[in-house]
């Protein structure tokens, strides 16, 4: 397994992996019809503006040379937070098929790395409030909640309870 930052060239698959990672790992937490309405054309989109804006840095895994994984380091978005001092793993998503094979370990490895060598103080991250795989995964990674909580719409309104993690980096 190898991580190495992200380029432009890297969005479509990117945005596969989001799609594909969403549709498994958000079955039963978000509504079909919004996972089932994802699109990788839009994803890819996305993507490619993310990477024409500063600011932040995305990294990717790969496995025998072919992308498995991605994370995107931005600094904080959070109206409590100073940027300067905190960041925030905006997205970390590995394909099913990889899981417990150790890219997400080394995504988050590489984020938290790059994180302190920006000199940020701080690194956090919001999840579902439902996804229990996920907040044991951030656990073992050293994260633990921090209190913050807020409820995100998903395309058809519905709401999306999550739960901030932090960790000192």
């Amino acid at each position: 397994m190898t991580v190495r930052t992200a380029t432009i060239a890297d969005a479509p698959r990117i945005a596969q992996i989001h799609v594909e990672t969403w549709r498994i790992a958000y079955r039963g937490q978000i509504p079909d019809s919004v996972l089932n309405a994802l699109d990788v054309g839009r994803r890819t989109a996305f993507w490619r503006e993310r990477f024409t804006k500063a600011g932040g840095s995305v990294f990717v895994a790969e496995h025998d040379r072919l992308v498995v994984g991605f994370c995107d380091l931005v600094p904080s978005r959070d109206k409590d937070a100073d940027p300067q001092a905190a960041a925030e793993i905006a997205a970390i998503y590995v394909l099913p098929r990889h899981w417990r094979q150790g890219a997400g370990r080394a995504l988050c490895d590489c984020a938290l790395a790059e994180a302190r060598r920006r000199g940020y103080a701080t690194v956090t991250l919001w999840v579902l409030a439902s996804n229990d795989a996920a907040k044991h995964f951030y656990e073992a990674m050293g994260f633990s909640l921090d209190g913050a909580a807020k409820t995100d719409k998903a395309a058809d309104g519905s709401d999306l309870p999550e739960v901030r993690f932090r960790r000192a980096v």
